[in-house]
């Protein structure tokens, strides 16, 4: 039996697939092929149910919201819930961001990003995947690859074994 993989979607992810967005060579496609291997058994998404709140904050469309939902509804994605494991996970990780902010100058983490980054961590995800690279306000997500506050953790965008040709 092939090995599944784990794989943890940030909002952006969902709405970037739902909405297809333009991005870089390579990102959707990425994001197409996980959608794919998840219907072939081959790889489950996992989220905050926070991504929920998030996705519909966006302005989309009901024919998107409708989509998105169906998304959650396939046996290999998940929304998982916060509890309190995951909640003082964050917790930790939020206050680890603001003393490394007296440090260094760069944003600490929204409590949003805290919560995803704990629900990945939390339940041992193989990839992180977001387009998060900071902004005004924020630490950038990406930066963090390989040690969130001092905890294991895969962050890239996502990535295609195969590039989609363009007509």
């Amino acid at each position: 039996m092939p090995l599944i993989r784990t794989i943890y979607w940030d909002s952006c992810i969902f709405i970037a697939w739902i909405k297809d967005e333009k991005r870089p060579p390579g990102e959707m496609d990425g994001i197409y092929e996980c959608v794919e291997e998840v219907e072939a058994g081959r790889n489950r998404i996992i989220t905050s149910v926070l991504t929920r709140t998030e996705v519909f904050e966006a302005n989309l469309s009901q024919e998107i919201k409708k989509k998105y939902t169906q998304l959650l509804n396939r046996r290999k994605v998940q929304l998982l819930d916060q509890d309190l494991r995951v909640s003082g996970l964050a917790r930790e990780i939020r206050e680890y961001y603001e003393r490394q902010s007296q440090i260094d100058g760069l944003p600490g983490l929204s409590v949003a990003d805290a919560v995803h980054l704990a629900t990945a961590i939390h339940y041992r995800v193989d990839a992180f995947w977001t387009f998060d690279n900071g902004g005004y306000k924020a630490r950038s997500l990406l930066s963090l690859n390989g040690n969130v506050a001092g905890h294991l953790l895969v962050i890239t965008k996502p990535v295609a074994t195969q590039m989609r040709l363009q007509f």
